[in-house]
């Protein structure tokens, strides 16, 4: 279950990345938009599967890319936060 949780934290980084490069190349001339498109995983996480060259940028969709990888992002890692105390838990049981 970790890993599901590690590996969309990973991919909200990589989305913010490109986002953040999108708006610091935006009037930047030739420079071609890119998106991390994702994948789900066989374990249920998700994975960035590539990166996508969009054209012109877009700063209105990548501001709604920072909200939602941000939104991701804290999600996942109060998930792994649950994680590791449920975890704790059980070592605790255990001992």
């Amino acid at each position: 279950m970790f890993t599901s949780s590690i590996s969309a934290v990973n991919a909200a980084s990589l989305q913010v990345a490109a986002a953040a490069g999108n708006v610091a190349n935006g009037t930047t001339p030739g420079y071609s938009s890119q998106r991390v498109d994702l994948a789900t995983t066989a374990g249920g996480g998700v994975r960035a599967a590539g990166v996508t060259e969009t054209g012109e940028p877009d700063l209105a969709s990548d501001f709604v890319t920072f909200i939602e990888a941000g939104a991701a992002f804290k999600m996942n890692l109060k998930a792994l936060k649950a994680q590791n105390e449920m975890l704790g838990y059980v070592l605790d049981l255990m001992a």
